[in-house]
């Protein structure tokens, strides 16, 4: 029993008929997932749940958006140049996207934070460099 590629829970044939479908399925859930933990954080945020956003939420929507960064040109080679190239295929290959950046954003959490706030000074220098006096 090994692995194949071309088979994904029993739902490979409905999955290859709708290439198209999958393409946007597969960006709206990235953007709608994104959207929905963006509102999840701010009812936390109202509520005063910082740690759970700060540790889990953020990480997420991070995660969330590195791959929608890049997993654009991967879909518009395989798409385009590769024609061969299943819908099934592109699943697993979001996924494994996914998970990549996953990992990326867990194992470094604490040096993006630093970064984000290291730039956050940096802009407040140049604002307030650049006020009206």
């Amino acid at each position: 029993m090994e692995f194949n590629f071309n088979k994904l829970f029993g739902y490979e044939t409905e999955i290859n008929k709708a290439t198209d479908l999958v393409l946007i399925y597969g960006f709206a859930i990235i953007i709608f997932g994104i959207l929905g933990f963006t509102i999840i954080a701010a009812i936390l945020r109202k509520m005063g749940f910082t740690a759970i956003i700060s540790y889990f939420i953020s990480p997420l929507l991070l995660c969330l958006g590195l791959t929608l960064l890049l997993s654009v040109l991967p879909t518009i080679l395989f798409y385009v140049v590769a024609s061969d190239v299943s819908g099934v295929q592109l699943i697993y290959s979001w996924i494994t996207i996914f998970l990549g950046m996953l990992f990326f954003v867990v194992f470094n959490l604490s040096t993006i934070k630093k970064f984000v706030k290291e730039f956050g000074k940096m802009s407040e220098q140049q604002e307030f460099r650049n006020r009206n006096r």
